[in-house]
């Protein structure tokens, strides 16, 4: 099939045939901005936005007779920036498939797709960083022009690693999901348990407990990991331990299930603290500009008429203590 920039009469001849009683545009009526339950979006009115933080203190103890009190001051943390780029797209149409293809057929709402297609292309573009959760940079092929994406944190290191480093210099940390001995664990009630541990391992910049409680689940929708979760949330709720026949108990602890159709592998998968989701943990959307569609343009040379929309938008992560990830290679 023709696909003509612009738009034209020869690109779809049925829109003119009239022994064609129906045509549909074959598009969801509405699409789900899935990147708002597990990214922080924050708008901006600046190019380049620069996180950056400072530690707790550890100071106290007990002082022996006649000692001397130690005092302390924070770290300063990690630097992160987030530069604006601008994405956007058009539609091009010839003025007589206008007139004659697409008023005739009742199908002005094309226009329209010109905003689903950014939601799309957003939500793949920010999938991408959880689909990449181990690499360092990877290219960037969602839409017509590929970039290469530098998937880093302020430390330096991937999303998922076992070797995020500490502000003061002490022991690195992981949020790699890890019972203590097999790492990227799959997804079962085995990981589950997994993940709380790697969680409650996490510490703070000068090794501080931060009591991270991850509460929602991360991974492709009607994925082998998207099945397991909705059994395993299903048998605790009920108090059931899944895969026996006894019914042994089950700890008490449940979560949310973030099931999301633009993540491409089915093993991965990852949980997260949705109340330390904010500017100082997790996955970032800096916001320049949302989605803006533009009036509808006429070329006076040509009568062609052009739609066109844009949107401004960083993203990416400075500190990751909030979300515990695994690829799912190991049970």
């Amino acid at each position: 099939m023709s696909t003509n920039v612009p738009f034209d009469l020869d690109a779809a001849a049925d829109l003119t045939d009239l022994s064609i009683q129906k045509i549909w545009i074959k598009s969801k009526a509405d699409l789900k901005e899935y990147h708002k339950e597990y990214y922080y979006v924050e708008p901006v009115s600046d190019y380049i936005v620069k996180d950056s933080s400072i530690t707790s203190v550890s100071t106290f103890s007990k002082i022996p007779e006649n000692g001397s009190i130690p005092a302390d001051s924070p770290y300063q943390g990690f630097d992160k920036s987030y530069t604006q780029s601008y994405f956007s797209g058009m539609i091009r149409i010839t003025r007589p498939m206008w007139r004659y293809g697409i008023k005739a057929r009742k199908l002005e709402s094309l226009v329209t797709e010109l905003r689903k297609d950014a939601i799309r292309f957003k939500e793949k573009v920010l999938a991408n960083v959880f689909n990449h959760m181990a690499d360092t940079s990877y290219q960037e092929t969602t839409g017509r022009y590929a970039y290469t994406v530098s998937n880093v944190g302020g430390d330096g290191v991937s999303l998922k690693s076992s070797a995020h480093t500490r502000e003061d210099g002490g022991t690195n940390w992981s949020n790699v999901i890890s019972d203590g001995t097999t790492s990227n664990m799959d997804f079962d009630y085995d990981g589950y348990k997994a993940a709380l541990k790697t969680a409650g391992d996490i510490s703070g910049g000068v090794g501080e407990i931060l009591d991270v409680n991850v509460t929602h689940v991360l991974c492709k929708k009607n994925s082998s990991v998207h099945t397991a979760a909705q059994e395993l949330l299903n048998g605790l709720k009920k108090g059931e331990k899944p895969g026996t026949a006894n019914r042994e108990s089950t700890i008490n602890s449940t979560y949310e299930i973030i099931a999301n159709p633009y993540f491409t592998n089915d093993a991965y998968w990852g949980m997260f603290d949705k109340s330390m989701l904010s500017p100082k943990y997790g996955l970032q959307v800096k916001e320049g500009m949302p989605l803006t569609l533009d009036p509808q343009y006429i070329d006076y040379d040509t009568k062609e008429i052009k739609y066109s929309g844009g949107m401004d938008f960083a993203y990416g992560f400075n500190d990751a203590r909030n979300m515990v990830l695994s690829d799912g290679t190991n049970s």
